[in-house]
């Protein structure tokens, strides 16, 4: 995948990814009017092939092992400073979106 395709999908991912999280968080209210009908789908014929499948071993455990582990003292001390806040106010259902 050359350059230009690869930022032409990272930026669609990344819109998508907003309007999930957008949506999750209640920041818009999506109503929808109308019969939602499923597709009519059948299937004929067909066979499931006969599969063997040999797989290696994985051992997992634990052995003891001496490790060298530094010492460290921190001293810590409490400092007021601002921090940001968010508020979140979700989008309100007053019936609007079924137009």
């Amino acid at each position: 995948m050359d350059k230009g395709s690869r930022t032409i999908v990272i930026v669609v991912a990344v819109i998508v990814l907003l309007a999930v999280v957008g949506y999750a968080l209640g920041l818009f209210n999506v109503d929808a009017s109308g019969d939602l009908k499923t597709p009519e789908v059948s299937v004929t014929g067909g066979e499931i092939p006969e599969v063997q499948v040999e797989t290696g071993e994985i051992d997992v455990g634990t052995e003891k092992a001496a490790v060298p582990v530094p010492k460290v003292d921190v001293k810590t001390d409490e400092v007021e400073i601002d921090v940001p806040t968010v508020d979140i106010k979700p989008a309100g259902d007053d019936g609007s979106a079924k137009q």
